[in-house]
């Protein structure tokens, strides 16, 4: 009779941890908190009780990351260990940052790229880190809470005495990966896809492009201060391309609120129009007002554009675009 192999099946049991954001000052929980676990373990957003679950992690040493727009971030080294659940409480504290007085510089030199000196500039690095925490919560929004929106767009030109002549208006609606786009040097005026086929397009400072890492690398940042904007006062910090660009690009500056630091506003001038294939354009000047689709989380609200052009005898052409709602694949956090 030949042997009998006995195969053991050995189950392993994972670790789980579990756990909640709450605010230093107030003790309530912080919804749509972004957590992460490191390495490569996931991400994602707090529910409405501030809570978040990581199922089935390997015993082992993790790196905790906690990030709320308007908090200090938070990093903290956890250990977890086979079959002991683990549970967390984590306290955000608002974020704090000394302003500098107003100072208006007409065209600074930009010969040093590239993101803020945490060392050198402190108040820039927070500001700007504020920054791009607004642009990774709509970019997470989106994976996590795939939405639709639907714009309004006006058309019309004035003449010269500033009279306004008929506008053609349309709808345009999105999804919010339509719209996900790499800034690239060289590449700010292209010809548009889309709703905008057959139209000449120019980048505006919408959140992603201003949390793309080849932007730092051809921008200069400064933290202007507060200034006043649509009769808000808000933190203003503006960016302008490198010198050594060859190329039109973008310059301007970004409006948070200055205690949530929620991105209200964007300005942004198109430089150099005469290298690109917009030589008959005099200037290209935007505006843009965010407002939140989800706590804490800023989607353009309304966009006016002004095209200038060189010759007299060419009408400014004025462009608007305005929400007109968003539509969510599943319910938001309450």
């Amino acid at each position: 009779m030949p042997p009998l192999l006995l195969l053991t099946t050995l189950v392993l049991q994972q670790a789980s941890l579990r756990g909640s954001v709450i605010s230093a000052e107030a003790r309530e929980p912080l919804s749509l908190t972004i957590v992460t676990l490191y390495p490569r373990l996931g991400t994602q957003f707090t529910d409405a009780a501030g809570g978040f679950v990581f199922a089935d992690v390997g015993a082992g040493t993790y790196l905790l990351s906690a990030r709320q727009i308007g908090y200090v971030p938070l990093d903290t080294q956890i250990v977890l260990r086979a079959d002991v659940p683990t549970r967390l409480l984590l306290v955000l504290r608002r974020l704090a940052v000394v302003l500098p007085a107003i100072t208006v510089v007409g065209n600074p030199a930009c010969t040093k790229p590239g993101p803020p000196d945490r060392e050198v500039t402190p108040a820039l690095a927070a500001v700007f880190d504020q920054l791009m925490e607004n642009a990774r919560r709509l970019q997470l929004l989106a994976d996590s809470y795939p939405f639709h929106y639907r714009l309004e767009r006006s058309q019309r030109e004035v003449d010269r005495r500033g009279d306004s002549l008929q506008a053609r208006i349309d709808t345009m609606e999105f999804s919010q990966s339509q719209t996900r786009r790499r800034y690239r040097p060289g590449l700010v005026v292209t010809l548009g896809t889309g709703p905008y086929s057959g139209r000449t397009v120019v980048t505006g400072a919408s959140l992603l492009e201003l949390a793309d890492s080849a932007f730092h690398e051809s921008h200069c940042f400064r933290l202007v201060g507060r200034d006043t904007i649509e009769g808000e006062s808000l933190v203003r910090i503006d960016f302008e391309p490198a010198d050594q660009l060859g190329s039109s690009d973008i310059a301007g500056a970004a409006y948070l609120d200055s205690i949530s630091y929620a991105l209200k506003f964007t300005e942004t001038r198109l430089t150099r129009p005469e290298l690109s294939n917009l030589r008959q354009v005099r200037s290209v000047v935007a505006r843009t007002r965010f407002r939140d689709i989800a706590p804490g989380i800023p989607l353009q609200d309304y966009v006016r554009a002004v095209w200038r052009y060189r010759s007299s005898t060419q009408r400014t052409r004025v462009e608007t675009q305005r929400l007109l709602g968003v539509r969510f694949s599943r319910p938001l956090p309450q």
